[in-house]
């Protein structure tokens, strides 16, 4: 056909051939700009196609919840409000998923559940009446202990010779030391001390701490949370093990007048094996032999220094931890670990704990928990009370000399129809977090509440003291929260 067409054209006059080639270039023109015309539209509309597509992909099951699930049209067709959790770092915590079976709407648990006791639970309890939430404006801690004392052990060793410590254990919600940074200047600027007090040796998120400069290598971090007890587990909820030479370097924060420098650096391990041990200030070096011993061992050095380093040459030493503080004063130690409920500190050692004890002993555990058991679909959480009551009783039996304050969960987010407002089962995690204090005769602070209740978090945001997931705190956000505690702790000492 091509050829006859060819034939065609040759026999016709020259100009004629040249007005055919002219109007088939011309057509051609045409059809190449209509196709530039709307390839926009085309490529527009693949790539949406091409999101859309991987929108139907489970992203969360498939990376473990480091990459999360979304839905490209979520905003303009809503569904579901328990689908529209806004993303969290932070999973439902496994164990606790493992621990008790998800409650069945009339607040049934399982039979298993059932069978646990508590030493948390017989503890006297002292009825309390419904207390107002607030006192001329302020925030109160509500006092479930049996004898009403308070923060009476708190307040004695605020007046004692040595340094009152201060342990606040939680989830991400205090972690990079966010909350506990400003709950420890605050108390040191009214009673002393400096020092950011307990450090591993590692951290996943040393670069965005701003109370301590940490640079360390050689270990192997092990969390309560993925252990079937052992030895190790302490309050902290993390040790560290240092299966050859190993080492760790601290640095005060010299823009922060109580940060920059301490006067007593101390390290608490377990040495299995011997070796050598030295650790380093500014004005000195010493090197220590270490022999083989399953109890806690401590090395303390005194004096003023602004760092501290540790180097292990003790094969399968395990590190419990570093402590730069003052010998007065107030320590506030922030132990936090990521997407945990909490209910893993009932594998604390109390024979390990004791013998932390003679060197670390605290007069407050502050327990900041709840975030990682919280989900959109549950409205009841008596079965985590339970477990958390057995937490309250573990603490107990490691730390008898220290006062307990439960702090309950702060106000999260959820987006539904395209706003945010407070996830609903807040208030039902609130409540079950009271009755675990009333149970084990502790102290109750509703974080929540003090953030201002229902819708707090959208307050929050908009003043820019959260995070962009409606969950954590930012700096800011951690310095407010701090300062409430802070008003509502002296009011009960007073």
């Amino acid at each position: 056909m091509d050829d006859i067409r060819n034939r065609a054209e040759a026999e016709m006059p020259l100009e004629q051939q040249g007005a055919a080639t002219a109007v088939e270039a011309q057509q051609s023109r045409n059809e190449r700009n209509r196709w530039q015309r709307g390839y926009p539209f085309v490529a527009v509309f693949a790539a949406v196609a091409i999101v859309y597509g991987l929108s139907f992909v489970p992203w969360g099951k498939l990376t473990g919840n480091y990459a999360k699930d979304y839905d490209l049209f979520a905003d303009l067709f809503p569904k579901d409000s328990t689908a529209m959790v806004i993303a969290s770092n932070e999973p439902i915590d496994p164990e606790l998923i493992q621990e008790v079976a998800i409650l069945s709407p009339d607040g049934q648990e399982a039979a298993a559940l059932e069978e646990q006791t508590t030493v948390a639970e017989t503890q006297p309890v002292r009825t309390v009446p419904e207390y107002n939430p607030r006192v001329d404006g302020q925030m109160v801690i509500e006092d479930y202990t049996p004898d009403g004392r308070g923060l009476s052990r708190l307040k004695s060793a605020l007046s004692g010779t040595g340094p009152a410590r201060i342990a606040v254990i939680g989830d991400s919600y205090i972690e990079g030391d966010i909350f506990t940074q400003d709950l420890r200047e605050q108390l040191q600027s009214r009673y002393g001390g400096r020092g950011v007090g307990y450090v591993p040796p590692h951290s996943m998120v040393a670069g965005f701490r701003r109370t301590v400069t940490m640079n360390g290598s050689g270990w192997s971090q092990h969390g309560i949370q993925k252990s079937n007890g052992g030895r190790f587990p302490n309050i902290a909820g993390e040790y560290f093990i240092a299966p050859g030479a190993a080492s760790v370097t601290y640095k005060g924060n010299p823009k922060e007048e109580r940060l920059a420098s301490w006067s007593s650096s101390r390290l608490l391990f377990v040495a299995p094996d011997s070796g050598k041990i030295t650790l380093t200030t500014d004005k000195e070096t010493l090197t220590y032999d270490v022999t083989p011993n399953q109890e806690v061992q401590a090395l303390t050095v005194p004096g003023e220094t602004t760092s501290f380093s540790v180097e292990s040459k003790v094969p399968g030493l395990a590190f419990l931890g570093a402590w730069l503080e003052d010998n007065g004063g107030v320590v506030v130690d922030c132990m936090s670990m990521r997407g945990v409920s909490g209910v893993a500190h009932r594998k604390i050692n109390s024979e390990l704990a004791s013998e932390m004890r003679k060197y670390i002993d605290y007069d407050l555990i502050i327990v900041e928990y709840g975030i990682n058991a919280l989900t959109a679909d549950q409205d009841n959480y008596y079965g985590y009370g339970k477990l958390m009551s057995q937490v309250i009783g573990k603490l107990r039996e490691c730390y008898p000399k220290a006062d307990i304050l439960m702090m309950g969960i702060g106000d999260r987010g959820q987006k539904v129809d395209g706003q945010v407002h407070s996830i609903p089962t807040a208030g039902a995690m609130v409540k079950a977090q009271r009755k675990t204090a009333q149970d084990t005769g502790c102290l109750f602070w509703d974080t929540r509440e003090a953030m201002g209740g229902y819708d707090a978090i959208v307050d929050w945001r908009e003043k820019r003291l959260v995070n962009g997931d409606y969950i954590h705190l930012n700096s800011a956000g951690g310095k407010v929260l701090a300062r409430e505690l802070v008003s509502s702790m002296l009011r009960l000492m007073e």
